[in-house]
């Protein structure tokens, strides 16, 4: 790894050379990542991204929030790797266990990781720190 690989700025800004233009249409924010393979997302909550009730945040949203910060985690763990060249969702579990109302939050942890392969774990918490979902992401790396 490089000098900067336990820097939180240098590691925020590794995942932030590396945009998606889907979370700048989603709203979908980096908060912070304090080290490798781990990452803190936010997505705003508006109107826009509601179910039919548009104070409750839809479920998709929160999905791709969660791909989102898994991917993150990702690119901060191997993200300096001069092999590495991205990565592909294979599979991604959601289980929702409140309705969000405000910003979600989500945190996401490499569980492991090779040259190939990636696992993930994101918890997905409201503004107030309730609990609203759990996701787990698996991802093929792609190498050059």
């Amino acid at each position: 790894m490089t000098s900067t690989a336990h820097d939180p700025e240098a590691l925020k800004a590794r995942v932030e050379a590396r945009p998606v233009p889907f979370w700048d249409t989603l709203g979908i924010e980096v908060v912070r990542i304090d080290e490798p393979g781990h990452a803190i997302l936010r997505l705003p909550m508006r109107p826009a991204l509601g179910t039919r009730r548009a104070e409750v945040l839809h479920g998709g949203a929160i999905a791709t929030l969660i791909d989102a910060a898994a991917g993150a985690a990702i690119i901060a763990m191997i993200g300096d790797d001069p092999d590495y060249s991205g990565q592909a969702t294979l599979d991604i579990n959601v289980s929702y266990l409140n309705a969000i109302t405000t910003d979600a939050i989500a945190e996401a942890r490499i569980l492991r990781a090779s040259r190939s392969i990636g696992f993930a774990q994101v918890e997905v918490r409201d503004a107030a720190g309730k609990l609203a979902a759990i996701g787990r992401v698996t991802y093929s790396v792609i190498r050059k």
